[in-house]
């Protein structure tokens, strides 16, 4: 009687796990059908069972059907899983963890090779959104299967996506991943001038100085011509405290390229910082002319021309004598009224900028008793500057 007992306790187990196994069987067939939700929920439900736990098959299909729901263009199978990329990823690692037979490598290793463009795909679109991290994990999750022993027959060495994972790294403000990523394209030679000048700014802005500057320096040595390195150097020294230098590489910049409207007004802004407010004029002039809907050389223009008028005031200010006063100071409000198309100008290609309208409502404070049209403006850019507060 005990041996019958026996014999049935075995073939109710025997059933429990061909049970169990048929509904990976059972996922795979709805996977090969295209039945995303009920292969999910076959192999969901068939891995959970402990004599399932430890077989490999279970796990290589647990991968398709997940990696399955990440390509389908399907809304109602896309949303089945939050991350279907990463369990599929986890659950072929783990299929080769428990296969004793050497019977995953073949079947794993082609999902890998899909894998790749798949993570490729979400680090972009992670990235397009502004999802900086969560596109520095897809990268690095794609540069981790390159790595695997799967591959080490057929070594693969992607620049891009090592060039891209420094590029999330840097917008994710993970500087220290950024500065590897920079680096390992150097070493294979990809990115040109901009990888050295994306190196040096991380580098930077990690406190690492010294190394940003070399960098920027290697940069240019290699690509002399190249507008990114020049771009750094300029940036470098014009708040570095040697603007005869950035004059030096902005004119070099501008000999490369002659119709960039920004080179013309960060000239202006380097003769501004120097004093030379007549060259600064002509540079932020041609920068106008090149590109007319620019609002840095406007405003920087507009502010020059009423510095003057306001110094041009306080030197009428100390006057004493009142007939020259009154002579004085009536050719100041005619200066005042030339300055403003230059304010009016700026506010014109950005509309509502707030230093312009303050600026703008001091001036027509001032002219407020010269002409009743300055009041009523004075009166609309006040309320203007009100409703932003």
């Amino acid at each position: 009687m005990k041996k019958i007992l026996f014999i049935l306790v075995m073939m109710l187990s025997a059933s429990s796990v061909f049970a169990q196994k048929s509904k990976v069987s059972g996922a795979q067939n709805y996977l090969t059908s295209g039945k995303l939700d009920k292969a999910k929920e076959n192999i969901d439900e068939g891995i959970q069972h402990e004599k399932c736990a430890n077989y490999p098959k279970a796990y290589l299909v647990k991968g398709k059907v997940y990696q399955g729901i990440f390509e389908s263009p399907l809304p109602a199978y896309k949303n089945l899983e939050k991350n279907p990329l990463d369990i599929a990823y986890n659950a072929y690692l783990k299929a080769l963890e428990l296969d004793q037979k050497g019977k995953m490598l073949k079947p794993v290793k082609a999902q890998m090779i899909n894998m790749i463009p798949d993570y490729t795909n979400e680090a972009v679109n992670r990235y397009n959104d502004k999802d900086y991290s969560g596109a520095l994990a897809a990268f690095e999750k794609v540069l981790e299967i390159e790595s695997m022993d799967l591959f080490k027959d057929n070594p693969i060495v992607d620049t891009v996506v090592i060039f891209n994972a420094g590029m999330a790294a840097q917008k994710a403000e993970n500087f220290e991943k950024a500065i590897k990523y920079y680096k390992q394209s150097i070493e294979y030679n990809y990115g040109g001038a901009k990888t050295y000048a994306y190196l040096s700014k991380v580098l930077k802005a990690n406190g690492n100085e010294k190394e940003a500057v070399e960098y920027i320096h290697n940069g240019f040595e290699l690509f002399p011509n190249d507008s990114d390195m020049l771009v750094e150097l300029i940036n470098y020294y014009m708040f570095g405290g040697e603007p005869q230098k950035a004059a030096d590489y902005l004119d070099k910049a501008i000999a490369l390229d002659p119709n960039n409207a920004s080179f013309y007004s960060a000239k202006g802004q380097l003769y501004d910082k120097m004093g030379e407010l007549d060259n600064a004029i002509s540079m932020y002039k041609k920068s106008i002319e090149l590109d007319p809907e620019a609002f840095i050389p406007r405003y920087n223009l507009a502010i020059i021309v009423s510095n003057r008028v306001s110094k041009h005031h306080k030197e009428v200010n100390e006057i004493l004598d009142a007939k020259k006063y009154n002579e004085a100071i009536k050719e100041v409000y005619a200066d005042y009224e030339q300055v403003i198309p230059y304010f009016e100008s700026a506010l014109e290609v950005k509309p509502g900028e707030k230093n312009t309208l303050l600026i703008l409502k001091e001036i027509y404070f001032k002219l407020r008793n010269q002409k009743e049209a300055y009041l009523e403006k004075y009166n609309e850019v006040k309320t203007q500057l009100d409703n932003m507060q």
